[in-house]
């Protein structure tokens, strides 16, 4: 069979996401990391905009495509998201926003797909608010889901490739071992898969090509970890469990409210 990469209508689309068999992610990370560049390359296309300097993602986008380079036709329902926990945005239109986010999210997650700029390998603030939110409202078995692209690996930073990829493995001080330490997860246990990509001109770039196609495998093995079926939890299958989408609504603005008065630190809070 022969897919095309044509806009999907919105039944053939609401049959895809509705297909157990249809990849779930969503990226998620810092504004100017290059999410929705990443998105784009994924699909082949650019259906998500994109911006040099500067967010140009404003709500929670999502789009159905055939996920281009994977060793296999595969459809992939790609979630893209603006700065979560950004204090450029309005604070209660980025509550608004998660509500959209989490009931996205709602009937299972392939991969978290948690990016940032090679350029810029640390945890900001926002960050970590945003992945203690997570941690608080899906539970630690989150983090099994989770893929780690380090993006803007472009053909003039890959002779500093190897020093970037021993900073982020180093077993004391690399960024693997912070976010260990600061989520309090096992070494043992939490293994992350590491994708480091380009998003520039990736139909003319082999090495591009091999990453995206890395990353589909590492999508695949977060779905392996789970006798082959997407991330949910207990606090999702609730969302889905209120009947109407005011009360879904009243219920995830409760959740994330009540999650943020429990952590210590806040820095996306309601004003």
């Amino acid at each position: 069979m022969t897919y095309s990469n044509a806009v999907l209508n919105e039944a053939n689309r609401d049959a895809h996401l509705q297909d157990p068999r249809t990849h779930v992610v969503s990226a998620v990370g810092a504004v100017g990391t290059g999410k929705s560049s990443l998105l784009n390359a994924m699909a082949g296309e650019r259906i998500f905009r994109t911006g040099e300097a500067y967010a140009t993602t404003m709500e929670i986008e999502s789009q159905v495509r055939p996920w281009k380079y994977a060793p296999t036709t595969k459809y992939v329902h790609m979630i893209d998201t603006p700065g979560l926990c950004d204090t450029s945005a309005r604070d209660r239109q980025n509550v608004q926003e998660m509500v959209r986010y989490f009931k996205s999210l709602a009937f299972g997650v392939s991969a978290f797909l948690l990016v940032f700029d090679i350029k810029d390998i640390r945890l900001d603030a926002y960050t970590q608010d945003m992945l203690n939110l997570f941690q608080q409202l899906l539970g630690k078995d989150f983090w099994n889901f989770v893929v780690i692209i380090f993006t803007h690996v472009d053909e003039e930073v890959r002779d500093e490739l190897d020093d970037a990829i021993e900073a982020v493995l180093d077993p004391t001080d690399g960024f693997v071992a912070e976010l260990t330490r600061i989520f309090k997860l096992s070494p043992k246990t939490f293994v992350p898969n590491l994708i480091f990509t380009t998003t520039q001109n990736v139909r003319m770039s082999s090495y591009g090509q091999r990453q995206i196609r890395e990353l589909y495998n590492s999508v695949v093995r977060c779905e392996a970890r789970n006798d082959h079926r997407r991330f949910n939890c207990t606090w999702l299958r609730q969302i889905l469990a209120h009947q109407t989408e005011d009360e879904k609504d009243d219920f995830i603005v409760g959740s994330i409210m009540g999650a943020w008065s429990s952590m210590a630190t806040n820095v996306c809070r309601l004003q």
